[in-house]
C-alpha cells in the first residue's frame, strides 16, 4: 500500500492557523448501499477550495472529516476532489469491491473533466 497521495502536487502551501468549514457541495462517490464516500468541498474567501469526507464503511464504521483547510487547500474545486480521491485509493485495500471500482471511476471522471 502506498503512503503518498500521488496527488499531492495540487496543494496549495500556506502556514495559518485553520478551522472547518462548512460543507457547500457534496459529491457521493460510490453507489453501493452497503458502503459509501462522499466528498465534500467548499470555497474559501480567498478563492481557494478544501474538502471533507464521510465513508459509511460495511462494517458499520464511520469516518467523518469536515472541510478544513488542514487537509489541504487547492487552487481548483476539481484539484480538491482529485486530492480527496488520492486520499481515498490510499485505503483502497479496506473498501469492499463495489466502493474500489466506485473511487476509480470517480478519479477517472475528473481526469477526463481535464480534457475537455
Amino acid at each position: 500500500m502506498s503512503t503518498k497521495n500521488r496527488y499531492e502536487y495540487l496543494k496549495i502551501d500556506f502556514l495559518e492557523d485553520v478551522s472547518p468549514v462548512e460543507a457547500q457541495s457534496t459529491w457521493r462517490v460510490t453507489k453501493a448501499r452497503r458502503e459509501s464516500v462522499t466528498i465534500f468541498s467548499s470555497l474559501l474567501p480567498d478563492g481557494s477550495w478544501v474538502y471533507g469526507y464521510a465513508v459509511n464503511w460495511a462494517n458499520g464504521r464511520t469516518s467523518v472529516q469536515q472541510p478544513t483547510a488542514a487537509l489541504g487547500r487547492f487552487r481548483s474545486q476539481r484539484d480538491a476532489k482529485l486530492y480527496a480521491i488520492g486520499f481515498m485509493l490510499l485505503y483502497l485495500d479496506y473498501f469492499i469491491e463495489d466502493t474500489r471500482i466506485d473511487l476509480r471511476s470517480g478519479e477517472a471522471s475528473l481526469l477526463q473533466a481535464e480534457l475537455f
